[in-house]
């Protein structure tokens, strides 16, 4: 990797000052320590049934945080959450001597294995758990922790899970698509155009549009909803085409992954709509390298973590484990950073979790609400075929936000 000029050495000096709590509780803070009295983990050599563990020799008797991860699942699932087991390592090394000790259990990534894992997690005296990772292990936990007055800080992006002591540490849909209408909006953009995916993430990013615009103020002058397929796109983004034609929107709001985006802009353009006519916006789905590749996205925006703490979070874990994270790696490193901080000052009662100035984490700045969902502060990225540029930077806090 190239040598970083001074100014980025200097914005990841800062960065890395600007892992704390905006309420001034500390997050995470730098300083060497021994796994072995920070964990009490399934172990290398431990059977992986759901809900085991194997005790580390010496452990202390700190507050038990239990992080519950589908850790023998299969595919990318099982991955995800060894990594995810690593950066929940890194943020108790990072924070030199932790006041909690993190009890690690496998879910096997199944609703019966997740209701083991919390059964002895909270048998065990676990006060807070983190995770587990996928939506119906969440509302088995859930039930289990709600019966104990233990919160949850889970992983899923399903917002249905959330709520009753159950919040959720992932990118909403939601939050993303407040983020890039509040920006277009700010910057003039006031009639809107959308084509919408007849999908289950289609419905929940419909609904936030619907919220954010009433919220700023944006008319949505045309809507159409499409199958996912190439045919089924075509006389949907016709019309939206020539509504951007004869002028009578300025944005248009397109939740979509790259083959498809490239498809409905080549239609688009073939029914008149010039790129520069109507600013482009998205959403998380273009948070990939591929994005780049597509022409028609070139200048579109969408809400997302500032690259450059992607960059530092990534180079943080490749330096420890020796490769490059999955994206979601990061929630876990903040789950566990919050924990620490939480339990510092005062304990993991629901009225520190929603605490309304909020925090800051690897991926910037973020809050729960009471339902349980997650809020974040994120920057406004721009597609360039080199890749995302932030065009508005992330809020530093929630203060007239």
């Amino acid at each position: 990797m190239a040598r970083l000029g001074g100014m980025a050495r200097a914005w990841l000096r800062k960065a890395r000052m600007a892992l704390v709590m905006t309420a001034g509780l500390s997050l995470a803070g730098c300083a060497g320590g021994g796994l072995g009295d920070m964990f009490s983990d399934i172990g290398p050599g431990a059977d992986q049934r759901p809900g085991q563990q194997q005790p580390t020799p010496g452990q202390p008797t700190g507050t038990k945080v239990a992080l519950l991860l589908p850790l023998s699942a299969g595919g990318g699932t099982g991955t995800l959450a060894k990594a995810m087991k690593n950066a929940a390592e890194m943020a108790m090394i990072d924070a030199g001597t932790p006041d909690i000790t993190l009890v690690v259990k496998n879910t096997a990534g199944t609703p019966a294995g997740a209701r083991m894992a919390a059964q002895a997690a909270l048998e065990e005296g676990a006060a807070l758990i983190l995770g587990p990772l996928l939506a119906d292990n969440v509302r088995e936990v859930g039930r289990l922790a709600r019966a104990r007055n233990v919160p949850v800080i889970a992983f899923s992006s399903r917002a249905e899970v959330a709520g009753n002591g159950v919040y959720l540490m992932s990118f909403l849909p939601a939050s993303e698509v407040d983020n890039v209408v509040r920006h277009a909006a700010k910057t003039g953009k006031k009639r809107l155009a959308a084509l919408i995916p007849a999908t289950d993430y289609g419905r929940v990013t419909g609904a936030a549009l619907d919220k954010a615009s009433r919220k700023y103020g944006v008319q949505i002058v045309a809507r159409e909803q499409y199958v996912r397929t190439a045919l089924g796109l075509k006389a949907p983004a016709q019309r939206i085409g020539r509504a951007i034609a004869a002028g009578r929107v300025d944005t248009l709001f397109f939740p979509e992954g790259p083959k498809l985006l490239a498809e409905g802009g080549r239609v688009m353009q073939a029914a008149g709509a010039l790129p520069q006519s109507a600013q482009l916006l998205g959403t998380g789905l273009w948070d990939t390298p591929k994005i780049r590749t597509v022409a028609f996205a070139h200048g579109g925006w969408y809400a997302g973590v500032d690259p450059r703490l992607v960059e530092h979070f990534a180079n943080k874990y490749r330096q420890t484990y020796g490769r490059t994270p999955p994206r979601l790696a990061s929630l876990a490193y903040d789950a566990t950073s919050l924990a620490i901080a939480l339990k510092r000052h005062g304990g993991f009662n629901h009225a520190a979790i929603t605490n309304p100035e909020g925090f800051q984490g690897m991926n910037g700045l973020f809050r729960f609400h009471r339902n349980g969902l997650i809020e974040r502060g994120l920057a406004i990225l721009s597609v360039t075929p080199t890749g995302p540029q932030v065009v508005a930077p992330a809020p530093s806090r929630f203060s007239g936000f």
